[in-house]
């Protein structure tokens, strides 16, 4: 297996702001959010599967990132990308969620801006990994590398939104959304994401036979 750069957006969800009293517990932080990263043992459009032990793995290894306003951060030196600080995931409801400060004054009212004005704020998480044929990320190479740069086309379909907000119904899944990665997904990961779901609906089948 080679390993590479993987780019990945999660299934459709929605960035949520934290209370504000987390702003205290978190110095330095202008605005804080949660937003899931990862929908496990789901395959996605870029045709990869992220599993629930490599989510384990990763909250157990509690690491902290930074995020970017993009992917292209890389580009620009080190520190002057960085909009925000991630940390603290968690496993709930078969997604990976990570808590989210943002560090950037201008950046936080422009997120606050864009989702008061009804749009979703698309996260997509960054590591290098290996894949078997199947598209399954091996647990056990993967190296993080960013929980999440914000993006507007996550292939995945993740995004952030306010949690004073959460209580409205979640967006459902689109099929054949543009990829972060390509612009749209590629016809081999589509055929991919094709026959998961027929095996999907062959073991339903079988089991409520």
């Amino acid at each position: 297996m080679n390993r590479q750069l993987l780019r990945e957006d999660v299934e459709i969800v929605t960035l949520r702001s934290l209370p504000e009293s987390r702003l205290t517990e978190e110095a330095g932080s202008v605005g804080a959010w949660e937003a899931p990263v990862w929908r496990l043992g789901v395959l996605n459009l870029n045709g990869r599967i992220y599993p629930e032990d490599l989510a384990k793995r990763i909250v157990a290894e509690n690491k902290v990132t930074v995020a970017y306003d993009g992917h292209d951060g890389d580009r620009f030196g080190d520190y002057e990308p960085v909009k925000a600080v991630v940390k603290n995931p968690r496993i709930q409801d078969g997604l990976m969620y990570v808590e989210i400060f943002v560090v950037d004054p201008e950046y936080q009212e422009k997120l606050k801006a864009i989702a008061d004005l009804g749009v979703q704020i698309g996260v997509s998480s960054v590591g290098y990994g290996e894949t078997d044929a199947n598209g399954l990320v091996n647990a056990h190479t993967y190296e993080l590398v960013r929980y999440l740069d914000f993006v507007t086309t996550p292939s995945g379909q993740v995004y952030a939104v306010k949690k004073e907000s959460a209580d409205s119904e979640p967006a459902k899944d689109d099929e054949g959304v543009p990829s972060s990665e390509t612009g749209e997904p590629s016809p081999d990961n589509l055929a991919k994401v094709e026959r998961y779901k027929k095996v999907q609906a062959y073991i339903l089948g079988r089991r409520h036979k």
